[in-house]
């Protein structure tokens, strides 16, 4: 009798001990994976100012153990600062980018790649814009009739750029010309005329019409 008043007792204190430990131990949080809901300028904006700061939401609020491990990336290379600000990623050139450049910034957390965003700064510096303001209602006037005449002979601009995990095109309007660049090395010069080949094909199926006029740029 006694043996069985002890193990009832042993289950007892078991079922106590487990009980406390399911309703009162912290429990561990699934870690959500960081990654990005929204970047401004938008991604493939164009005319962005050249002192324009860029801000990248995030989707959590970065902890402090994380600050090491998040990477700020900009090609063509730029000297930026970066401030890292609840769930907010905030990069802005130390003077200023460059104008009419292509840039693509990338970020990176633990060396994996998490966003891209690409994007077209401003042709004209701020003064020449400021310089030209008292033509700017007979300029915007004459833009949107150009535009629209444009988009008449090409209605294939407002698909463009086109981008794949091989390759982006847009539409260089100062060489009056489409830019492939290539996103991943060809091994060789066969693969190279493959994707080229991949891109004009794309082109094609726009409506763009051969001859077509484009350059390449190697990743």
């Amino acid at each position: 009798m006694k043996k069985k008043t002890i193990i009832i007792f042993t289950i007892l204190l078991l079922a106590i001990f487990l009980l406390v430990k399911f309703f009162f131990a912290p429990s561990k949080q699934k870690e959500i994976p960081l990654g990005v809901i929204s970047a401004l300028p938008n991604n493939n904006a164009v005319f962005v100012n050249q002192r324009a700061e860029i801000i990248i939401t995030l989707n959590r609020s970065i902890r402090l153990e994380e600050g090491g491990d998040l990477k700020v990336q900009i090609s063509p290379a730029e000297k930026i600062q970066t401030v890292y600000q609840e769930n907010k990623i905030r990069i802005s050139p130390e003077t200023s980018f460059q104008l009419n450049t292509d840039y693509k910034i990338e970020i990176l957390f633990k060396e994996k790649l998490i966003y891209t965003l690409n994007f077209w700064t401003n042709p004209f510096t701020q003064e020449q814009i400021e310089e030209e303001g008292v033509k700017q209602t007979a300029g915007d006037i004459a833009f949107s009739e150009a535009y629209k005449e444009f988009l008449q002979k090409n209605p294939w601009y407002i698909r463009i750029p086109i981008e794949n995990t091989s390759y982006r095109i847009i539409y260089d309007f100062e060489k009056q010309s489409f830019r492939i660049r290539l996103k991943i090395p060809p091994i060789n010069k066969e693969q190279e005329k493959i994707l080229i080949e991949r891109a004009l094909n794309n082109l094609k199926k726009i409506g763009v019409k051969e001859p077509i006029d484009y350059y390449v740029l190697q990743p």
